[in-house]
């Protein structure tokens, strides 16, 4: 609970930040954008109380059947649990508006996008201000009413302050994004397909733990761990995507519900690995009690 809370956190002040860097400020109310912020932080919760409760339990040397099984049972119940009180309360229940952040910026205010730079004349709180752009290779234009199509305002691009974020963190960002979004899609078809997904994706999840004892450095093997967890969110993402649910299907002709696609390639590769992690307790015992 408490990463979760802490995920949480780091969301909603990543939701305030680009509410303030944005022209003009967007609501300095979280709720309105707390219901998507908390199951965005669902996935990362998981995987991350997951490695860190696997990394503890190895080098408390609990048995691993035992810890494995609590950690499942709680993982699945948690896992649940928020996910039934989210859906209790929807975002669009929560009304827009409230308390607006002071736009940063004054008139004269220069924002760039690729190569074209815009000149807002008046305040950058006001939507609908005269501007003036400049396009490579054209003469400047003066947009006294930035309307666009449908008598639409022109959307600004955001106040930059720093350097773009690594791409590695880009596509983390994104598939954990994606994963937020299974949660909520299996929970939408019913009670049946989202403990189906989500118990095979933490039996997953939990058959890698060998990774967490692969070497005598507790911090080497969170850091394989890590790896591998994120290998999990990749594969997450590609067995979700609509391509590869379809050629899945076509191959199976419909036989096999969508729902069920995912899950058991997840229980497929779980049992796998733990029938490798078997085998190896055994073969590295035998081999320990032969050198004795």
């Amino acid at each position: 609970m408490a990463v979760f809370l802490c995920t949480v956190a780091l969301r909603c002040l990543l939701a305030w930040e680009d509410a303030a860097l944005r022209v003009p400020a967007g609501s300095g109310v979280l709720p309105p954008k707390f219901i998507s912020t908390v199951w965005v932080s669902l996935p990362g919760g998981l995987y991350i109380a997951l490695l860190l409760s696997l990394s503890y339990a190895f080098r408390k040397r609990i048995r691993a059947l035992i810890a494995r099984l609590i950690l499942f049972v709680l993982a699945l119940l948690f896992t649940l649990s928020i996910s039934l009180g989210l859906s209790r309360f929807p975002g669009s229940s929560f009304p827009e508006g409230g308390q607006n952040l002071s736009t940063l910026g004054r008139s004269g205010l220069l924002l760039s996008e690729a190569d074209t730079v815009m000149v807002l004349l008046e305040d950058p709180a006001a939507r609908d201000g005269s501007r003036v752009v400049s396009i490579p290779g054209r003469s400047l234009i003066y947009q006294e009413v930035p309307l666009g199509p449908g008598n639409t305002i022109l959307s600004l691009p955001p106040v930059f302050f720093s350097r773009d974020n690594p791409a590695f963190l880009e596509n983390l960002f994104v598939d954990i994004s994606l994963a937020a979004g299974q949660f909520q899609t299996r929970l939408g078809e019913g009670l049946v397909p989202f403990i189906t997904y989500t118990g095979a994706l933490i039996f997953l999840l939990l058959s890698l733990g060998f990774m967490l004892n692969l070497s005598v450095w507790p911090l080497a093997n969170l850091f394989l761990g890590a790896l591998a967890f994120r290998g999990i969110l990749v594969l997450d993402s590609f067995l979700n995507s609509r391509e590869i649910q379809g050629f899945i299907g076509v191959y199976f002709e419909n036989r096999l519900p969508g729902f069920l696609i995912s899950p058991l390639a997840f229980a497929g590769m779980g049992v796998l690995l733990t029938l490798y992690n078997i085998l190896s307790f055994f073969a590295w015992g035998r081999r320990a009690a032969d050198e004795h």
